[in-house]
Formats: C-alpha cells, structure tokens, sequence
C-alpha cells in the first residue's frame, strides 16, 4: 500500500510475499530498472525502511523516504562514495543519510538519503555495478 501511494507500480502474485520469523517483517521481490531482487523491510514509525536486499543485511535499518539513491559497488572500493560527494557539491545537494549492508560475494548495497535528487548520475556509474534513484 504505502508503495503504491508512493506511485510505485505494484504487482501481487500468489506466494509474492513471506512473512519472516518476526512476523514484522515482509519479503518481497522487487525489480529496480528491470533487475529483480529480493528484499524485505518493516515500518518503523511511520516510514518504511530497508532490511535486507539479496541477501546483504543493513545493521540499521535504511530509511525510505525522500530523495534516495541505491547502489551497489565493491566493498573493497571507496571511489563511488567520494565522486557521490563531488556529485552532491556540483548540484548543491546534501546527504542526509547513508547506510551500507554487510558483504556479498565482495559487494555491498548503500542507501543513500538525500536533500534533492541528483541531475546526471554519469560521473557515479562507472564505479558501481547497480544503481538506481528514486523519490518516495
């Protein structure tokens, strides 16, 4: 629901969503620009958050609300963090919040919050090897 009133296109199918051991806590396979992906989340408060995506879990849980961008790019490397503050600069942007998930297969997911949505994410792509930005 809260998606959907997000203007996000849902789609339901029978055996879609597992309740996890907590019973709090959804799974559900979503795509992000075509590529789907398993993940599940909560509410926490009034806003949805971010637990877990293809496996790689946030030790805190990632807040979805605003502005956010979605990526994912190897652990080992820290170049896509420092180009998304040049990014950030260049457009006048802040980052309001940022979480990273634990390590799969050498990569991680980050979620990063921010004050406005980016222009041109071209300068960023290069250095990861997923990324997606949307505004909820």
């Amino acid at each position: 629901l809260l998606a959907q009133e997000a203007g996000l296109k849902v789609r339901r199918h029978p055996g879609d969503v597992a309740t996890e051991p907590d019973s709090s806590t959804g799974l559900v396979q979503v795509s992000l620009q075509g590529t789907p992906h398993q993940v599940s989340g909560t509410v926490q408060g009034s806003t949805p958050v971010l637990r877990q995506i293809n496996g790689a879990t946030f030790k805190l849980p990632a807040p979805l609300s605003g502005p956010l961008l979605i990526y994912r790019a190897k652990a080992s490397d820290t170049s896509a963090l420092a180009t998304l503050t040049g990014l950030l600069s260049k457009a006048g942007a802040q980052l309001l919040s940022y979480h990273s998930s634990s390590t799969v297969a050498g990569e991680q997911w980050s979620v990063v919050g921010l004050s406005a949505p980016l222009p041109n994410l071209s300068e960023l792509k290069p250095r990861v090897t997923e990324i997606s930005q949307l505004h909820l």
